[in-house]
């Protein structure tokens, strides 16, 4: 068993957040996993985007090059940094006009605008990952919901588990 997944974005979208979590909720079910992250020259606003692999074999190359899973938030970071195929590509319906990536299925969501009913667009990363989660064979919510107590404080964790279950909600409404 083994899934790619790659996110793209742009700088203050949380996109290597996004990869931090993931990669620890597979650890958490005693995956191996393999996060590589992609910066522009910018501070923000340049492309962003990290690389996770999770596999329950040793990891022997880190970087994802057919990505099962493309998530994308800005089509800035698919332009710069994406693998250039994907199986199933999972964008914003807004920000990503383009995918420029030969992909299986392209699914298209409202990620920001969901973010901004749940509280704040800042965590249009944890809709992306519950969007995400639905469709992973491997990861699922409690395991994304355990790993992010790791990386969000604790005032604003209830803020990210909203955002991560109406993301989860959004994909399954499909």
């Amino acid at each position: 068993m083994r899934e790619e997944v790659f996110i793209s974005g742009f700088g203050g979208q949380g996109i290597v957040l996004a990869g931090e979590v993931l990669a620890r909720a597979a650890m958490l079910k005693n995956f191996f996993a393999v996060l590589t992250k992609f910066y522009g020259a910018e501070v923000r606003g340049g492309a962003v985007s990290s690389g996770i692999i999770i596999s329950d074999e040793k990891i022997l190359f880190q970087f994802v090059r057919k990505p099962d899973y493309l998530l994308a938030l800005h089509e800035k970071g698919v332009r710069e940094h994406a693998p250039r195929e994907a199986k199933l590509v999972i964008a914003d319906e807004e920000l990503v006009k383009e995918v420029d990536v030969k992909y299986e299925k392209l699914v298209r969501l409202p990620i920001i605008r969901t973010a901004e009913e749940v509280g704040s667009q800042r965590v249009a990363n944890m809709v992306l990952l519950g969007a995400f989660v639905f469709f992973s064979n491997i990861i699922d919510i409690d395991d994304v919901s355990e790993a992010l107590k790791k990386f969000v404080k604790t005032q604003l964790y209830d803020l990210n588990i909203n955002a991560l279950k109406a993301g989860y909600e959004l994909a399954s409404s499909l």
